[in-house]
């Protein structure tokens, strides 16, 4: 049987995506600061080594530290997503996206959020008026 790409397929997917393998990924990336909290490389500011107050070790090693950091942290991320964080967030959902809902439209928001976007498209097509006016000027001079 053939599927078919809908819009609820596509953001399933994107939301899927989202929550674990971006997740992850950006865990993972901001784990590579941990091997420098504990190691760091000879450089002038330690004066290569001699008054370093981490262990020292070389750029090769550092750099591969960080790789493997960052790797295996981003899976265990992506993986407790998946399997826990995800599930919890599809059974809770509903119920929260109703008490959202009516939060958001008590507090106004859809209202200011569309005046909002009502200024900006204004202020876009001026901006482009403005620009059209002056090339026009410029190209018949």
């Amino acid at each position: 049987m053939k599927k078919f790409l809908s819009r609820k397929v596509v953001l399933r997917y994107l939301y899927d995506q989202l929550t674990g393998n971006f997740a992850g990924f950006l865990i993972g990336m901001s784990a590579t600061s941990l091997v420098s909290r504990f190691f760091e490389t000879r450089s002038i500011r330690n004066l290569w080594g001699l008054t370093a107050k981490k262990t020292v070790i070389d750029k090769a090693t550092f750099s591969n530290l960080e790789w493997i950091l960052s790797i295996v942290i981003g899976f265990v991320v992506f993986e407790i997503f998946t399997k826990v964080i995800k599930e919890k967030i599809d059974k809770n959902f509903p119920r929260y996206k109703f008490t959202l809902m009516r939060w958001l439209i008590a507090r106004g928001v859809p209202e200011k959020t569309s005046a909002f976007l009502l200024t900006i498209r204004q202020r876009r097509m001026a901006l482009f008026a403005a620009v059209h006016q002056k090339l026009n000027s410029r190209l018949k001079s």
